[in-house]
């Protein structure tokens, strides 16, 4: 019996090291996402453009080519929220297979994956799902933005370790060296029949 608690135990620990990693994966691919879009509204804006021109490319995946213009559309956070939520799921796998350990090359390792992502959406997805946007976006702002992604993706495993550390269970503060009060002394029972002055 206490063997069997023992593997259930186990297989909590791994379950939750296992979603742990998933949403390191997560929050490092939203963190990342966002740093791709900033590179592309600074790379609008350089260029004398609305910087949200990009997320209104990515909206007509919804709304067709009339929501693709240079200024702000009802739409435009449509094409915000596609490529959060699309870059979100990469990031959950990318979480998975890496855990929690860090490796040495992890963060050339995540930009080559960026750009290997940039090369399978734009030269395989959006040229049968929306070929717009393979039409119309940069190429060169969009394969810097995915190396960005990539390597915003590679801090996974800290965000995993962030997580761990922020919902293991936290000690008493006197069992904590440095704790931020003393030990308390056990006052003595009263006792019953004892005068209390």
């Amino acid at each position: 019996m206490d063997a069997a608690d023992g593997s259930g135990s186990s297989d909590i620990g791994t379950r939750r090291g296992f979603l742990r990693s998933a949403l390191g994966g997560l929050e490092a691919s939203v963190v990342g996402a966002f740093f791709l879009f900033g590179w592309l509204m600074i790379g609008s804006l350089w260029s004398g453009r609305s910087i949200w021109l990009m997320p209104n490319l990515f909206a007509t995946t919804f709304y067709g080519g009339g929501v693709y213009r240079n200024h702000f559309l009802r739409g435009s956070w449509t094409g915000v929220a596609l490529i959060v939520v699309l870059y979100g799921v990469l990031g959950v796998l990318w979480g998975i297979v890496w855990g929690e350990r860090r490796q040495k090359w992890l963060t050339l390792l995540g930009a080559i994956a960026g750009l290997a992502v940039y090369y399978i959406f734009f030269d395989l997805v959006w040229k049968h799902f929306n070929p717009l946007i393979a039409v119309y976006a940069p190429v060169r702002q969009m394969q810097i933005g995915h190396v960005l992604w990539g390597m915003m993706l590679a801090r996974s495993p800290l965000y995993a370790r962030r997580i761990a550390h922020s919902t293991s269970p936290v000690p008493p503060a006197h069992a904590v060296p440095g704790g931020l009060t003393p030990p308390q002394e056990a006052e003595p029972a009263v006792r019953s029949g004892e005068v209390i002055q």
